[in-house]
């Protein structure tokens, strides 16, 4: 089975990615561990009303010092197949990338991360968007998650990949789709959609527009890749934006 990782602080934000999780659990079975960082005293009040808002069988530790080497030491302990943590949507998603705890765990691992917006409920996990930069995998066991997700719910994978308008064009997309195709074979629905854009937010902010029931945007981590190019500061009005879906943030 599947282990999920949940670092809580008790706030409406890490509730919000809780409940996500146990539906989502519904659906994808995983056990679910949460972790809490504590400075002085234990919170002994904050343990007690969690356990009374969430029936759900769940493990739970209180490390104490900070997130960040609470976190590490958990994982440096632990097998841990995917981190789910909520973020503040009103702080927009350029907060994802920088700055934001979800930011910093995801620089700090190579777990994939599940980012859940305040306030967005689970819905059952039938198109899944994957903002893909064609360039062929040099670890396909990190996108395994997806698959895996797809084939238990059925989902078909959107693979959209925005070509901007400094890029040059090619003609052999097709060579590039290849080992994507290869990868998620016959078994897993999925479709292709080139977008050209003046810039990749602008690109997937389109593709979501067009497509509004997708339930999951999954993005690669790689150096030099489409993350990387999220971080550039032009790029900083367009990415702050409010969350419209949960973002999983696969390492490469």
């Amino acid at each position: 089975m599947l282990n999920a990782l949940i670092p809580i602080d008790f706030s409406g934000t890490a509730y919000n990615a809780m409940k996500y999780a146990f539906e989502f659990q519904k659906d994808f079975n995983f056990h679910v561990t949460c972790i809490n960082a504590y400075k002085g005293s234990k919170p002994r009040g904050e343990m007690k009303r969690l356990k009374n808002n969430f029936t759900n069988e769940f493990d739970f530790e209180l490390i104490p010092g900070n997130l960040y080497s609470a976190f590490d030491k958990y994982i440096t302990a632990n097998k841990v197949d995917i981190i789910i943590m909520g973020t503040n949507e009103a702080k927009g998603l350029i907060n994802l990338f920088k700055g934001s705890n979800a930011s910093r765990i995801m620089m700090q691992t190579s777990i994939p991360i599940l980012i859940i917006p305040e306030h967005v409920k689970y819905e059952n996990i039938s198109k899944i968007v994957w903002a893909s930069d064609l360039q062929p995998g040099s670890n396909l066991t990190s996108l395994c998650l997806i698959k895996d997700i797809a084939l238990e719910l059925e989902s078909t994978v959107r693979i959209a990949h925005v070509k901007t308008s400094n890029e040059k064009s090619t003609s052999d997309v097709k060579i590039h789709q290849s080992w994507e195709d290869s990868f998620f074979g016959k078994d897993v629905k999925h479709s292709f959609k080139k977008i050209r854009k003046s810039s990749v937010i602008k690109g997937i902010n389109y593709y979501l527009d067009q497509k509004d029931d997708n339930n999951l945007l999954v993005l690669v981590r790689r150096e030099h890749g489409l993350i990387d190019k999220l971080f550039k500061k032009s790029h900083a009005e367009e990415f702050a934006k409010e969350p419209r879906l949960p973002v999983m943030i696969i390492h490469e």
